[in-house]
């Protein structure tokens, strides 16, 4: 027989624990039902008493602190709701105007006239409460779900976004900050994808481009961006960018090392099992891998496994990113080839070469047109 606390309920014929991702979502239903219906009294309770309903009795998962956390949530949620139609219910009485906030307003007594332009700062926009979100609750209630490596990463992404121009002044006057472009601070301290052409551009670079801007998060950056006077298209290369790249993450994300390491290692044994023909797949593979990382946070750059798509994609002989590759270089090798002058042997008939073997071009000298040059009727041409 299994044990039961003292003083808890116990319903019969239904299930005793819910996963919470399954009872968040009845809890933003019944939100939604309240929204979506008649606002009164006796809907709002019933609302109140559906969400506590379900936090107490649909899981065993979620300790007291949590339940009243969550609880405090949706009833702002809630209240969130009917402010907002309070106030419209307001502006629609005084004529469409917002008096939501009166701080700065003239009280009624006063014989000082109201300011002609209110909207230049008389009202003051309230911070949304992050809690407020869905995917907040949703943490909340079931946790991020993420290793140690990842909480962290996400946590000081968190501190940095919150003045992302400070953040990266304070990493530009460090008495320690690595050398490393400016511009790629940047996509260090969002978490964005890095390009290696640039880190390794910057690491040989002589001159700079002061006309460059940035914007991160509505934020102008101004800065000396070193021109692209080197890209990385060999393993040398990739292993010289990644190094400096390495420095730098781990300056602004120190736990991340260990991660960075292993995947230069990773990246450098796929190097090394590859012809050197070969080697833009594997510096295609890279900047795919990263972007995918950049753009999720619960994904390391050492979650090998995650990538096995990409990898069918770049680097199978049947995958549709190395039949790209290929047609690339044919068409290129063909370009080199073919030179676009007109054949002088053909114009007078003496070319033996056919026209795809020729290095010349098999048109009028003329017009260049497909035909010889006594050929042509054009006027002028051909008719000496």
């Amino acid at each position: 027989m299994p044990d039961v606390e003292d003083g808890s309920p116990i319903v019969t014929g239904a299930p005793q624990t819910e996963p919470p991702s399954q009872m968040a979502k009845k809890c933003l239903e019944i939100i939604e039902k309240y929204r979506t219906g008649t606002r009164t009294s006796l809907s709002k309770v019933t609302a109140i008493q559906g969400i506590t309903s379900l936090l107490t009795s649909g899981t065993d998962e979620l300790s007291e602190t949590e339940i009243d956390d969550a609880l405090g949530s949706y009833l702002r949620i809630i209240e969130q709701h009917n402010n907002s139609i309070n106030v419209a219910e307001q502006n629609a009485s005084n004529g469409g105007v917002d008096r939501s906030e009166t701080a700065d307003e003239p009280s009624l007594g006063s014989k000082r006239p109201g300011s002609p332009e209110p909207v230049t700062g008389a009202t003051k926009r309230q911070k949304p409460d992050e809690t407020d979100f869905p995917w907040s609750i949703r943490e909340s209630l079931s946790g991020a779900g993420l290793c140690d490596d990842l909480q962290r990463t996400l946590d000081l992404l968190r501190v940095y976004a919150k003045d992302l121009k400070f953040t990266k002044s304070s990493i530009l006057t460090a008495a320690h900050a690595p050398q490393f472009p400016n511009s790629e601070w940047s996509n260090i301290i969002i978490g964005a994808m890095v390009d290696l052409d640039h880190v390794i551009s910057g690491a040989f670079a002589v001159t700079s481009d002061n006309r460059e801007v940035e914007v991160v998060g509505g934020i102008q950056f101004k800065f000396g961006a070193s021109k692209a006077v080197k890209q990385v298209k060999t393993a040398g290369d990739w292993f010289i960018a990644w190094g400096i790249f390495t420095q730098a993450a781990a300056f602004v994300f120190p736990h991340r090392r260990s991660e960075l390491e292993s995947y230069g290692a990773q990246i450098l044994s796929l190097f090394a099992a590859t012809a050197p023909d070969n080697h833009s797949h594997i510096i295609s593979l890279d900047k795919a891998i990263r972007v995918r990382v950049g753009e999720h946070r619960d994904l390391l750059l050492s979650d090998h496994a995650k990538f096995d798509d990409l990898k069918l994609y770049l680097l199978n002989p049947i995958g549709a990113g190395t039949l790209e590759h290929s047609v690339k270089g044919k068409s290129k090798g063909k370009s080199d080839f073919r030179c676009e002058d007109p054949c002088d042997r053909w114009n007078r008939g003496v070319c033996r070469s056919k026209a795809s073997e020729c290095k010349y071009r098999h048109i009028c000298q003329g017009c260049r047109g497909p035909h010889r040059i006594d050929e042509c009727k054009k006027k002028g041409v051909g008719s000496a």
